[in-house]
Parts: C-alpha cells; sequence; structure tokens
C-alpha cells in the first residue's frame, strides 16, 4: 500500500502540483507553519476519516476561496487507484476512481494509515475519550462496516440526550424505543470493541517488551459499566444495558445525557501490573503510547497482508534515541512520511527521499 502521487488545490496553505513520493521513507521538513502537517493531514483525509486536529471541514478551504480538493494515485488492493475528495460549503464530496460515493465515508478502507502525532503522546495520560477515539478509529480502517454502526450509535444517543433535556414525561415511548435501539447498537460496538482489544493486547505487549528490552510487562483492559467483559456475551450485554438505562433514567433526566454505554467506557494501561496513567513516568507513557499505535500498524499488516502507511507528525524530536530506533527498526521496508523542522533526524535512516517545504510548496528534493 503505497501512495504514489498527490496534489492539492486551496487546501489550508498547500500550492502541491502532482507531487510523488517514494516506496520508502519520506522526510518532510522546513520550518515552523509552513504546510508539514497540512501535508500529512492530506493524506490522512483520504482514509475518509475527518481531520486528526478536530478542524470543521469548512475551515480546511484556504481563506478566500470557495473550495478546496486533494487527489491522489494510490498503490492498494493489488492495483493503482485514484482518490479525489472534494470541500464546499461546509461539506465534503468522496470520488475513489471517478465514481462518486454517496458518503465520504465509503471509502474507508481503500488506503490504510496509521497516525503518531503530538496528540496520541497524550493517549495515555489523557482522559478517556482519547482513548475511545483511538480505538473506534483502528477498529474503522481494519472493519469500515464498524463506520456504519458507530455513525448510527452515536446518532441514536444525540437523539436519546435531546430527548432528555426536552420534556421526556411526554414521549415515554419514544424514549423505550430509542433504549431498545441504543442497547442494540451498543451490543455489536461492544463485541466489535472486544475483539479488537484482544488483538491489541496480543500485538502492544510483544512491541512494550521490545521495546523495554523485556524488561517490564505491558496490560491492556477494556473497561465498562455495564458488564464485566470477561462474561460477555451480545444477549447479556444488551439486556444488562437496557436496564442500566432504564434506572438511570432520573439521572438521566436532572444533567440531561445518557449516563451508560460504550460512549463511556475506557481502555486502563498496567506497566508491571501498576496503573501508567497514575503511576507511569513520562517514558513509559510513551513507550505505551508508541507501542499502541505500532500494534494498530501490526494488526492492519497482518490482517490485509499488507502494511498500512505510516504518518509521524512531528513526534521524532518528542522521543529518545532509543525509540526512535525502533520506530524505524519496526517500519522497515513500509511507506512512512516523517515531519521533522530540519534534517537531523536522517542519520537514522538508512535510504529515502527528502523534501523541504516552505510556503505550502516544495521547494527541494533530494535522495538520501
Amino acid at each position: 500500500m503505497r501512495v504514489l502521487e498527490i496534489q492539492t488545490e486551496n487546501y489550508r496553505n498547500l500550492e502541491i502540483e502532482k507531487q510523488s513520493f517514494c516506496d520508502g521513507v519520506n522526510f518532510i521538513y522546513g520550518q515552523n507553519a509552513q504546510g508539514k502537517t497540512n501535508l500529512i493531514e492530506s493524506i490522512w483525509m483520504l482514509t475518509g476519516a475527518r481531520s486528526f486536529r478536530g478542524t470543521k471541514d469548512v475551515d480546511l478551504v484556504r481563506f478566500g476561496e470557495n473550495f478546496a480538493s486533494i487527489k491522489a494515485k494510490v498503490f492498494t488492493d493489488d492495483r493503482e487507484q485514484e482518490i479525489k475528495i472534494n470541500f464546499a460549503e461546509g461539506t465534503r464530496k468522496a470520488f475513489l476512481n471517478d465514481v462518486p460515493q454517496r458518503y465520504p465515508t465509503e471509502i474507508i478502507g481503500t488506503l490504510r494509515t496509521v497516525l503518531f502525532s503530538p496528540i496520541h503522546l497524550s493517549l495515555i495520560g489523557g482522559g478517556p475519550e482519547k482513548r475511545r477515539r483511538f480505538l473506534d478509529a483502528a477498529i474503522c480502517q481494519l472493519k469500515p462496516t464498524y463506520t456504519a454502526l458507530l455513525i448510527r450509535y452515536n446518532q441514536t444517543l444525540r437523539q436519546r440526550n435531546s430527548l432528555l433535556k426536552s420534556r421526556p414525561e411526554k414521549n415515554l415511548d419514544f424514549l423505550e424505543i430509542l433504549d431498545t435501539n441504543l442497547s442494540k447498537l451498543a451490543s455489536e460496538m461492544m463485541k466489535n470493541r472486544l475483539e479488537y482489544m484482544t488483538l491489541l493486547n496480543n500485538e502492544s505487549t510483544k512491541i512494550y517488551s521490545e521495546i523495554s528490552m523485556n524488561k517490564e510487562n505491558l496490560e491492556i483492559k477494556y473497561t465498562s459499566k455495564i458488564i464485566k467483559t470477561s462474561e460477555f456475551t451480545t444477549e447479556d450485554f444488551e439486556k444488562s444495558m437496557t436496564q442500566k438505562l432504564q434506572k438511570s433514567r432520573e439521572t438521566d433526566f436532572k444533567f440531561g445525557f445518557t449516563s451508560f454505554g460504550p460512549h463511556k467506557d475506557d481502555i486502563e494501561l498496567y506497566i508491571d501490573k501498576k496503573p501508567v496513567k497514575s503511576f507511569g513516568s513520562q517514558g513509559q507513557q510513551r513507550s505505551a503510547a508508541l507501542s499502541l499505535k505500532l500494534a494498530e500498524a501490526e494488526i492492519l499488516n497482518k490482517k490485509f497482508s499488507d502494511p498500512p502507511i505510516v504518518l509521524l507528525d512531528d513526534v521524532m524530536s518528542e522521543l529518545d534515541d532509543l525509540r526512535k530506533a525502533y520506530m524505524v527498526g519496526k517500519t522497515k521496508n513500509w511507506q512512512v512520511f516523517i515531519t521533522g523542522c530540519d534534517k537531523t533526524a536522517l542519520s537514522m535512516m538508512k535510504s529515502g527521499r527528502a523534501y523541504e517545504i516552505n510556503g505550502g510548496k516544495v521547494v527541494h528534493i533530494e535522495d538520501f
């Protein structure tokens, strides 16, 4: 799986006209605010996901312009394909091989990438919503059908929360319907999440052990307020969640949101049986975050027998030499995009291509 060529029009500050990339390491360097992260983001957007920076689609269009577009030639599923995304009036439209897609999310799974950026360094110490977002995004690439399930769950959750904030005593029948639908969707979400957690735990444990040179053990656990995950069945979960929703109605009416469900779950990480979030050093937390992201990549690699594209946005400077070397070694022979302010990180890489970016334009290219 590779990005062969990309071009942009009015996308943020980028002015990229049919820029090609090598199959190995693509190192993008330049001063701050020149477009390095914008280029990484443009590749990420080709997966069908939203901006990893939390940016609304309307803000991806260059100031003063009415539209923006990203178009790329990619090699995926054993053939060359073209992905195009247009942004206009706060909406996006996706095209695959010139065929318009009904929804932008329908291209999810065509191009698989794993992103590691500074926001992921706080994956361990941050709030549970970050870990849930990481988990759901990873599953969507592995199983694109999970995207539709996630959308339906969030839509039903918003409906229920909206009803809770109105006059629910006059709409109890509708609330019953929403509770039933939400419980069914939640049960399917949990099934997918727990299946993925088994894979994630296996891969991240091995990776962390290698990073720590077998001195420490990492363990990941999924925590739910509905049911013990070790006793999970879809039927039991659905029944238990429905009961929880009914019992918590008075509280939910009071605060105007749904107290129970997968949207409240978390992932807990332990090193040698101690919670990493509370007791882990900064180095241990970063190693754990790195292990999760590399495990995500390895799961995709094994599932499809084709490594995903790895995007490393401004994280090399945040890692010590040991973790840098491990990252480089683990992604050897994969297509990787790395950003940095200068070329010092190139000393750890054997070969590839470096691109200097200035004012949104690639102004210099050299092989190393």
